[in-house]
């Protein structure tokens, strides 16, 4: 059983690193033309965040569904699905590129950008909508991959789409190899390239393989949905609660903000595994529950736990002994060094329970328990870490509190979590 959560988890933490570090090249490669392109991309990306919590309702739901079915050996119902969800994700996502391509400027004013990041934001998401679409497919053909247990195949699709991005940056921002310098305009052509290739490539794998089958099921699309959208509602919820806590900590300063910004980015890294290991325990479960092997399905999840509590313990002990050196790679300044080690040092003790609760978070998906999950992930950042640090923050104390309280909400969530796994509610969930 370890080599086959190993088998699942690295190629996807890999998978999600590269896709992290593909915005990070376009920021890097726009950073050659100004503070502004900067700006721009980075807000952008933003915005990018915010989709993926309408694309998570596809993500989790087809692999809850689809990995019980491919499980269960109902390879008939496993290709519907695939197709099903395609078709339902590519109707969804058409509003979504509609509404990005007119409000788009509205968003940056929201922001409170300059005039000239407004204009630049707008040259690089009127293109990069076109590729809104290709996201929410991607994310249907990977689902379907992974739910049959297959994370290298992504990746390998990832890392040769990411070359092309990377090459044609180069070409069209700069305007080399004979290509004409578009500056913002030929990063956003060249990711939207890039994404529709992927899923080009990823269509002709799943076709090749015969795991999609041309047939309309409302039944499928309704379990899809049952599952999926509560995991929506939850990112979008997360994903706003996140700025609440950001607003927080940015009221202590510019040095301090930029230290956590850089901090995040370094812990982000970290994550890493915890998110490769909680698609392992969320295909799993489902698979092992398809199979009517609800032991198993426990066990993969308590088993995948042990390897990456292992994995994350190690890096957090990585990022407490070399807090200081991991924030000088990335900024000279003192102050931002001094306040973005405090924070790496905080969470670096925390990393042990951070992957419970990835990896709970996971099998409890796999389950199908995502109106629990939302619910529950919700309360527990509004009421041990909002809520707190905002009453810590108005009495006066530092940073070093907030973070505190930040590490401590993690560590009740992941007992909270354990609690209610061990309970096993989840094991009869029907979907």
């Amino acid at each position: 059983m370890k080599k086959q959560i190993i088998k699942i988890a690295i190629p996807a933490a890999i998978h999600n690193l590269i896709d992290t570090l593909q915005l990070l090249v376009d920021i890097f490669m726009v950073g050659k033309l100004s503070p502004a392109a900067v700006a721009a991309v980075g807000l952008s990306g933003q915005l990018i965040v915010l989709i993926y919590s309408f694309i998570s309702v596809f993500y989790v739901g087809i692999n809850a569904i689809a990995s019980r079915y491919y499980g269960a050996k109902d390879l008939k119902n496993f290709k519907r699905v695939s197709f099903n969800a395609g078709v339902f994700a590519l109707v969804s996502s058409l509003p979504i590129t509609f509404l990005t391509l007119i409000w788009n400027t509205q968003f940056f004013q929201i922001m409170g950008t300059s005039q000239k990041v407004q204009i630049l934001g707008k040259e690089y998401l009127d293109i990069l909508s076109f590729s809104i679409p290709a996201l929410f497919i991607g994310a249907v053909l990977y689902s379907t991959l992974a739910a049959s247990g297959d994370t290298k195949t992504p990746l390998k699709i990832a890392i040769f789409s990411n070359i092309i991005n990377v090459v044609l940056n180069y070409c069209l921002i700069f305007g080399n190899c004979g290509f004409p310098a578009l500056e913002v305009k030929g990063a956003a052509l060249a990711s939207t390239i890039s994404y529709i290739l992927e899923v080009l490539i990823y269509l002709i794998v799943v076709l090749k393989r015969n795991q999609i089958k041309i047939e309309f099921s409302k039944e499928i699309n309704k379990k899809v949905l049952k599952i999926g959208i509560p995991a929506g509602i939850e990112k979008f919820i997360s994903f706003g609660s996140f700025l609440v806590f950001v607003k927080i900590i940015a009221a202590y300063g510019t040095a301090v903000l930029a230290g956590y910004q850089i901090g995040l980015r370094i812990e982000s890294i970290a994550f890493m595994p915890g998110i490769g290991f909680s698609t392992a325990a969320m295909v799993l479960v489902g698979q092992y529950i398809g199979a009517k092997k609800v032991h198993l399905a426990e066990k993969s999840a308590t088993e995948t736990l042990k390897i990456a509590a292992i994995f994350m313990g190690l890096v957090g002990i990585f990022m407490v002994i070399f807090a200081e050196d991991l924030m000088k790679i990335f900024t000279s300044d003192k102050d931002t060094i001094q306040y973005g080690a405090i924070y790496l040092k905080i969470v670096g003790i925390s990393q042990v329970p951070l992957a419970v609760d990835f990896v709970l978070n996971g099998a409890l998906k796999g389950a199908g328990a995502t109106k629990l999950l939302m619910i529950f992930n919700n309360l527990s950042f509004w009421l041990f870490r909002i809520i707190p640090s905002f009453i810590v923050y108005k009495i006066g104390f530092g940073i070093e509190i907030i973070y505190l309280i930040m590490i401590g909400e993690t560590f009740i969530k992941g007992f909270l979590l354990w609690i209610i796994f061990k309970k096993g509610s989840w094991k009869e969930i029907k979907i």
